[in-house]
């Protein structure tokens, strides 16, 4: 056991020396209002789509008004936004308003949990499955 732990650290050091980052998004792109958005780029019926997601480890999170755009051009390549990562928003207590486009159709559980200061939020008909826990602890 204590050969793996070994094995384990060196790996790390190995990572944080090459300056390896440790992330739970692909791309991070700044929308028209100044806000970076992060997004996890994944597999939808045979197409590459985003999903909106957080830094890892970033528990200040999103703040003000989020507009989250229907699509995003990154690397001459355009992608769909098409559903919000479970916790993408979570613990954004300066998070005030958010926007959601129509090509939203799934928000994963616990989506805006915790976001204390939000009073707006625009859900299209589009979203067509929620989470559980999605406004949990929101005022």
């Amino acid at each position: 056991m204590k050969q793996y732990k070994k094995i384990i650290m060196l790996t790390l050091l190995l990572m944080n020396t090459l300056g390896a980052k440790s992330i739970i998004y692909d791309i991070a792109v700044e929308n028209a209002d100044g806000v970076t958005i992060y997004y996890y780029i994944r597999s939808e019926n045979g197409r590459s789509v985003l999903q909106v997601t957080r830094r890892e480890y970033d528990y200040s999170g999103y703040s003000g008004i989020v507009v989250i755009p229907e699509e995003v051009t990154y690397n001459s390549t355009t992608y769909k936004v098409t559903s919000i990562n479970y916790g993408a928003f979570r613990d954004s207590k300066d998070l005030t308003s958010i926007s959601i486009p129509n090509s939203v159709t799934t928000i994963w559980d616990d989506a805006f949990q915790g976001c204390t200061s939000l009073v707006s939020v625009n859900i299209p008909n589009s979203v067509t499955t929620m989470g559980g826990g999605v406004f949990q602890n929101c005022i």
